[in-house]
């Protein structure tokens, strides 16, 4: 599949699963902000984008946000990410990159990063394994 398939099959399976109409969701619509998903949604999407493709995403790059674990040593310090965890979400979403202040990100505006792009990118990465 060419990079459009999958956003086309990526849109339809959020649009399903967050009850919205395909057309007016697009490859930066972010899943929480945007779209209004929650952690339940995202995971149905997830185990539906599983499915569809044949490929095991909570095994590969998601599962950091899937597990994401705030207490975890070095994770988190005085309630923010620190460098270090921030920098490994930077892979998955560059954006983490061009956040205004980079020392006080906190959870929750991590997670506000996910975009549909963003699972598109892990399809693509996964299905080419």
């Amino acid at each position: 599949m060419n990079r459009d398939e999958i956003f086309a099959t990526v849109r339809d399976i959020v649009a399903g699963s967050l009850a919205l109409r395909p057309e007016d969701i697009g490859r930066e619509s972010r899943l929480i902000d945007e779209l209004g998903a929650n952690s339940l949604d995202f995971l149905e999407i997830v185990f539906a984008l599983e499915k569809r493709f044949g490929i095991d995403i909570r095994e590969g790059d998601l599962a950091v946000l899937g597990g994401f674990d705030v207490s975890a040593p070095g994770v988190i310090q005085d309630g923010f990410l620190s460098p270090n965890a921030l920098e490994k979400f930077a892979g998955l979403l560059p954006e983490c990159r061009a956040l205004p202040d980079p020392v006080h990100v906190t959870p929750a505006q991590l997670f506000s990063l996910l975009t549909v792009e963003t699972l598109c990118a892990v399809v693509e990465k996964e299905t080419n394994r």
